[in-house]
């Protein structure tokens, strides 16, 4: 009979969209591991290891430590277990500068993405956008997504190491895209993660003409695969 972890670690994968070799090597661990515990050769897999697996997975340990009862009962209404669609509200694509007078804010009938919330945010506002370009393609590819948390309903401060969701506004254009935070002597800076030169920093501040906001932080990505 197929345990809760067994269950709850396959869904995991197929929502991050990872194979059980490719998940054990992203954790940092021994390339049998996962298909050891699908397999149930490993019924009880170390704590730290599980921490391991939760960080690759983009989740928390509480995912898969679960209380035993509920464990054992499988319980499908466990909120723990729900994977709610979130919506994907637009698309982000560093250089594109859009009329934001023309932006249809009615998300009814937008694309979603089967993606849980991050419990991490119980209350804040979570939401999906899809990457276009090769601005940030060396984390998040062309065509994937990510997933995000409303900024100012996170709590959280500007940091570095934060992969964030910001507008570059000029007027009535606007620029959607993803850049890293990080703190440089000549301070703030938004930084790309990309295969391509033309992607430069630039400052969190922003420039004489140009305001930047910090709409969301990115929680995680989802890749769809081919079938």
């Amino acid at each position: 009979m197929e345990t809760s972890l067994q269950k709850r670690l396959k869904l995991r994968m197929d929502i991050v969209g990872l194979n059980a070799h490719e998940t054990a090597l992203r954790a940092g661990l021994n390339p049998s591991y996962v298909r050891d515990i699908l397999r149930g050769k490993s019924k009880k897999p170390a704590l730290e290891n599980l921490q391991k697996l939760a960080y690759a997975l983009e989740t928390t340990i509480d995912w898969f430590t679960t209380d035993a009862v509920e464990a054992d009962n499988d319980n499908p209404n466990d909120p723990r277990f729900e994977v709610t669609n979130i919506q994907v509200r637009g698309v982000i694509q560093a250089g594109a500068w859009l009329d934001r007078t023309l932006n249809d804010d009615d998300y009814e009938n937008y694309e979603t993405i089967p993606v849980a919330r991050d419990p991490r945010f119980p209350r804040a506002k979570q939401y999906g956008l899809k990457v276009n370009g090769d601005s940030m393609d060396l984390v998040y590819p062309d065509g994937s997504y990510v997933t995000c948390v409303d900024f100012a309903d996170s709590g959280i401060s500007i940091k570095s190491g934060l992969t964030v969701h910001i507008e570059r506004r000029n007027g009535h254009l606007v620029e959607a895209t993803l850049k890293v935070i990080e703190m440089t002597d000549t301070g703030w800076m938004l930084v790309p993660q990309s295969s391509n030169p033309k992607h430069v920093p630039f400052r969190l501040e922003g420039e004489p003409a140009t305001e930047i906001v910090i709409c969301g932080i990115v929680t995680g990505s989802y890749r769809r695969t081919m079938i």
